[in-house]
């Protein structure tokens, strides 16, 4: 029985160290200077509330959950990592700042997009005259 509590302690710390070097490289392109900037603004989001570790580990998570398709082949340390719930609760009013700053930012690269079908304009028939 212990060893079973062990093993997912282990589990658990190793998906998080090798999920969050490979995230990092992917949500933070522009290296360093772009995750402190990041890590900053989120900090002053929340008034200080949290350390840089519990910041870091909800915005991997959340964005993440965005920039990768679990639905396509992930790597098994990623989708552990990312289907584990956050360390941190941010209220709703940090939540929405969350998500207006962070929606689209930063421009995830090598995401396939994601086509949409734009609904075809109705013709109103009413209006349409034929000439003869």
């Amino acid at each position: 029985m212990v060893a079973l509590v062990v093993s997912k302690k282990v589990i658990k710390n190793i998906a998080q160290k090798k999920a969050i070097q490979r995230l990092s490289a992917l949500l933070f392109p522009m290296g360093l200077d772009q995750k402190e900037a990041i890590l900053g603004s989120i900090d002053a989001l929340t008034h200080h509330r949290f350390g840089r570790d519990e910041i870091m580990d909800y915005y991997l998570k959340i964005k993440g959950l965005q920039a990768v398709n679990l639905n396509d082949p992930v790597d098994f340390w990623i989708r552990h990592y990312l289907l584990q719930p956050t360390r941190i609760r941010l209220n709703y009013f940090e939540q929405v700042k969350f998500y207006e700053t962070f929606l689209n930012y930063p421009e995830i690269q090598g995401k396939q997009e994601v086509i949409t079908i734009k609904p075809q304009k109705r013709v109103n028939h009413a209006s349409v005259h034929e000439y003869a």
